[in-house]
């Protein structure tokens, strides 16, 4: 189970954390301790932690504290498809608390629940406009509830609900019946101004397995993250057949991320300058990100330079700034440059082992590596393909793209046997790759 980039929890052991579990919270020391052992027994997967997280969930307690605690309680237990959980999981479906109810929808979809009343519970629950209508929605497709179609219609029709439940409403039925009604709703909703409506509208896609859709999706501005998942989840050959879609080259045009794949479909109304810009790299919404990483590379490097240079304290410590940092690099970076030192130690930065794994920076930063210094992607490169040192494929696929770089421009032969032992990668997408370099 994974537990984020970000676990800051402090450790406990699965013996404290039962013990926590099992001493009334006026005698804990924080009431956030319930949470914490909760937690950290999603670390210790086993009978005992399994019961313990079902006593917790009987607990009719309506504390703050213990709310938070059952809600994990809940995502956990669904984590560990601890299938004998779900009666208890579906029991709180009734609570008062809309996030118990989210959660609990949530676990029963994780642990397949073939329960028609709790089906028929989660449809009535649509009908309170205070839940969280698009994930009962989803938890119902997910769990093949056919008999609460009819409920899920009956929302379609409905002026005063949100893209978001609208789409997975299109969605639902779509994966229910496999019908593709609707398909211009769920395309529109890909433009929408809310960059979480826009995220909504990939994930909907997805639901609905609704291939012919990838391609623009891949072209949507919205974190790397969402389009990466959308060609993991959505890919297979008879997309390729059906839609003319060739995947390794749309995977290196992902990876590459140039702003102009990126249909932005806004423009600055007035001037902009570079301090601007690179301030725009800071936001939240990729569209900005994408709109303002356009205009920056129309402007000349040395403006740009300037500017980096000011922002530089800032960058190292944004993880979306630093992604398209590492893209502005790879395009402005001459290896001759005076500004040649900042880019390898703003390099060695991103692809420091102190950071998680699954940065998104991190395939970006191998790919700027071969521009900035090749004797940094020479020194790493095998450990890049190592799935053990590196496990996100996406960066093992990022090194193969630069290993083709300089095949096609040095015609090395060094990389065969790195080459050799990669095809046997767990990546689907690292063994395409793979044989097409080998070919």
């Amino acid at each position: 189970m994974s537990f984020g980039a970000f676990d800051t929890l402090p450790k406990l052991s699965q013996k404290d954390a039962l013990h926590i579990l099992k001493t009334p919270i006026d005698e804990l020391k924080l009431s956030s301790d319930y949470y914490k052992a909760v937690f950290h027994l999603a670390k210790y997967p086993s009978r005992e932690t399994e019961e313990a997280l079902m006593d917790l969930l009987i607990s009719e307690s309506m504390d703050n504290s213990i709310l938070i605690a059952k809600r994990k309680a809940i995502e956990v237990l669904g984590r560990l498809g601890c299938k004998k959980a779900i009666t208890i999981i579906g029991n709180n479906l009734k609570s008062k608390d809309p996030y118990l109810v989210e959660n609990a929808a949530w676990a029963l979809q994780e642990l397949s629940c073939a329960d028609a009343k709790l089906h028929n519970l989660i449809g009535c629950l649509l009908e309170q406009s205070h839940q969280n209508q698009r994930v009962l929605i989803q938890s119902l497709a997910k769990m093949g509830a056919i008999s609460e179609l009819p409920k899920i219609k009956q929302l379609l029709v409905k002026d005063e609900i949100s893209s978001g439940v609208k789409g997975a409403a299109i969605a639902a039925i779509s994966r229910l019946t496999g019908e593709s009604n609707n398909l211009d709703i769920l395309r529109s909703n890909l433009d929408l101004d809310n960059q979480n409506d826009r995220q909504s509208a990939v994930q909907d896609i997805i639901d609905a397995k609704e291939y012919s859709l990838l391609e623009l999706v891949l072209q949507t501005p919205v974190s790397p993250y969402f389009r990466i998942r959308s060609i993991e989840l959505l890919w297979d050959k008879t997309v390729d057949h059906l839609f003319e879609f060739n995947l390794t080259k749309s995977l290196d045009l992902l990876l590459l991320d140039d702003p102009k794949n990126i249909r932005i479909l806004n423009h600055y109304q007035s001037k902009t300058n570079s301090n601007f810009l690179v301030k725009e790299l800071f936001s939240t919404d990729f569209r900005k990100c994408y709109l303002a990483l356009s205009s920056l590379l129309k402007i000349p490097k040395e403006e740009i330079w300037t500017t980096i240079k000011d922002y530089l304290q800032e960058f190292k410590k944004d993880y979306g700034a630093l992604y398209f940092l590492m893209i502005i690099l790879r395009k402005i970076n001459d290896s001759g440059d005076k500004n040649n030192k900042i880019s390898i130690e703003l390099l060695n930065h991103c692809l420091d082992d102190s950071w998680p794994k699954f940065m998104k920076f991190k395939a970006q930063a191998i790919l700027a590596s071969v521009d900035i210094d090749k004797n940094i992607f020479y020194d790493n490169y095998e450990n890049w393909l190592n799935e053990e040192k590196t496990p996100y494929w996406v960066c093992r696929y990022a090194t193969l793209m630069c290993i083709q770089r300089l095949i096609d421009k040095e015609n090395q032969i060094k990389f065969k046997d790195a080459l050799l032992r990669i095809k046997v990668d767990s990546n689907k997408f690292v063994r395409l790759k793979v044989n097409d370099l080998l070919i």
